[in-house]
């Protein structure tokens, strides 16, 4: 280390980030209530992280306009730099995987939820039909009422119970997962499917994010990830 980066003083603001790094291991998201709270500590981790980078933004910048060994320079200021910011990015992680794990259990069981309100609709669709079918005067009419296509049913949309912060946002993605290769590999060899024979991940990747679970492929399955962002 040169003399240079040891004159660096980095202890105020790894003291300062020191908090919410502790926090993120103590973290435990069970509840809306805690959910919250685990966003608002993400907020946190997040200005923890551009606390860093701007700590070193003046350093690096200054290190760039040394002329002789500006580079040697410069790579250990990142380097360094690279070393705080390490446990701060690790806490992101931390967080963000269990309010994203969270959000999943709670987007399953409000799917589970609308799907139960779209059943219970639709029987209540055909009790109806079938009793219009017994109120008909004719063999024709009770044809007509029993065959003609029912509409699609009508529910509240059910959403799940989570938080949401202020600055903090929550995306989305969709990619895919070789289950079976054998599987795959067979579906991929037929001449129709030739474009995934080398397991074209760009192509899964596409069919993923416009199918989503939809999407049917032997071997091969959908999955969604969920991440954490500043708004």
């Amino acid at each position: 280390m040169s003399e240079a980066i040891a004159t660096i003083n980095t202890a105020e603001v790894e003291q300062e980030v020191a908090p919410v790094v502790r926090a993120a291991d103590a973290l435990i998201v069970r509840n809306v209530d805690e959910h919250r709270t685990g966003l608002e500590l993400l907020g946190a981790v997040m200005g923890a992280e551009t606390k860093v980078k701007n700590f070193f933004k003046d350093i690096i910048a200054s290190a760039m306009e040394t002329k002789r060994q500006a580079e040697a320079h410069r790579q250990q200021v990142v380097a360094l730099q690279d070393s705080v910011l390490a446990p701060v990015s690790e806490a992101r992680k931390t967080i963000s995987a269990k309010c994203a794990a969270f959000e999943a259990e709670e987007r399953r069981v409000a799917e589970l939820n609308q799907r139960a309100l779209e059943a219970e609709a639709r029987k209540r669709q055909e009790e109806q039909r079938e009793l219009d079918a017994a109120m008909a005067e004719t063999e024709e009419e009770v044809e007509e009422v029993l065959t003609e296509p029912l509409p699609p049913p009508v529910v509240p949309v059910v959403k799940p119970e989570v938080a949401k912060v202020a600055g903090v946002s929550t995306r989305e993605t969709w990619g895919y997962e070789i289950t079976d290769k054998a599987a795959f590999l067979a579906w991929a060899a037929k001449p129709e499917n030739n474009f995934y024979a080398t397991e074209n991940g760009v192509a899964l990747n596409s069919r993923a994010r416009a199918e989503h679970d939809a999407m049917k492929i032997p071997g091969v399955k959908a999955v969604s990830t969920l991440s954490h962002s500043r708004r």
